[in-house]
């Protein structure tokens, strides 16, 4: 997979791509929720332009665990479990990523 340092990245992409680590700061700082977190990343990757499709997919797929979390708890009534492992590996990984 290809590093965003080693891509050549529009001016809009890297906004993006800041917004998106920005999320992940709110978030971790509770100050948005997860709901609106899994919404602005994917509405924010979905934007980028010169980002490489395996670069998108391989983020797609942390981002699709936050999602999967969401809809369990949500499914079964239950709150989210900020520390979940799963969520926290999935974060972890989408820094990880988003690293230039």
């Amino acid at each position: 997979m290809n590093l965003l340092s080693d891509m050549k990245l529009n001016e809009y992409d890297q906004r993006q791509l800041s917004l998106m680590e920005e999320m992940l700061d709110l978030y971790s700082s509770d100050k948005i929720t997860l709901k609106k977190l899994i919404d602005n990343l994917e509405g924010l990757l979905l934007c980028l332009q010169s980002v490489d499709s395996e670069w998108k997919n391989s983020f797609h797929e942390h981002w699709f665990v936050l999602e999967q979390a969401y809809a369990v708890a949500l499914f079964r009534n239950e709150s989210i479990d900020h520390d979940d492992p799963d969520i926290q590996e999935s974060l972890k990984q989408l820094r990880r990523l988003l690293k230039k």
